[in-house]
């Protein structure tokens, strides 16, 4: 019986439900990327403080930066437009200043991803592009870049620019395979891209790569789909 709806079904059909299931995937699983970054700067913060609670300036930018994360709270809670628009740009104007004046901590860092958040929120994709994209090229031995990488890469997906986004998620697979988390979703990401711009041997092969480095991994299972689905159709070999 299950043959018989199958084979009655139309051709577009299974491509398109399997489209969407993979949109909803996707999109679930992207706000885990989006808030990473955050909660790990978080801790990290903490545990600086707590640890070298002797040092007054990394005191001082933790606690400058958590109460600007605060405010961002009530930014986004606000809802008349003219307070929002004045706490905005109180708002902006300390991350600015948390970055500038101490570059190279960790308070800068929450300082981008905050920053890139807030760009988020009101749909300003390249602006949130770029603070991620600092985050990374400034810290980027540390296992703040790969995360950010993969959220600059989101952006500019967002912005419709899939060539720079692939740029980031290679980025990911190149320096950090095998140091951090979200590296099969980078490899499942240049297979998704590459078949978006029907290059099917790459996409095959980009899918061929995350399964075999990531056999258990859950982006494996949708991209054996995606091999399959591809041979299937003699779209890629």
């Amino acid at each position: 019986m299950s043959g018989v709806n199958r084979a009655s079904r139309p051709e577009g059909a299974e491509e398109q439900s399997f489209a969407q299931k993979l949109a909803d995937f996707i999109r679930a699983k992207r706000g885990i990327f989006l808030g990473l970054l955050a909660a790990v700067i978080v801790i990290v913060a903490a545990v600086a403080v707590f640890s070298i609670v002797s040092n007054a300036q990394a005191e001082a930018s933790t606690t400058r930066v958590e109460a600007l994360a605060d405010d961002i709270a009530t930014w986004s809670a606000e809802a008349d437009s003219a307070k929002k628009a004045e706490l905005e740009t109180k708002i902006l104007a300390g991350l600015t200043e948390v970055n500038a004046k101490w570059p190279r901590s960790f308070a800068a860092a929450r300082a981008l991803s905050l920053r890139a958040r807030l760009f988020e929120e009101k749909k300003d994709w390249a602006a949130s592009e770029k603070d991620w994209a600092e985050i990374a090229s400034r810290f980027p031995k540390t296992f703040l870049a790969p995360i950010a990488l993969q959220n600059a890469a989101i952006a500019a997906e967002e912005r419709g620019a899939n060539e720079a986004a692939a740029g980031y998620y290679k980025r990911v697979v190149d320096g950090y395979a095998g140091k951090t988390v979200g590296v099969p979703h980078a490899w499942f990401s240049l297979g998704r891209l590459a078949e978006g711009s029907k290059d099917y041997t790459a996409a095959i092969a980009h899918y061929e790569k995350l399964v075999a480095s990531f056999p258990d991994d859950d982006w494996t299972k949708l991209a054996k789909d995606r091999i399959l689905f591809l041979k299937s159709r003699g779209l890629a070999k």
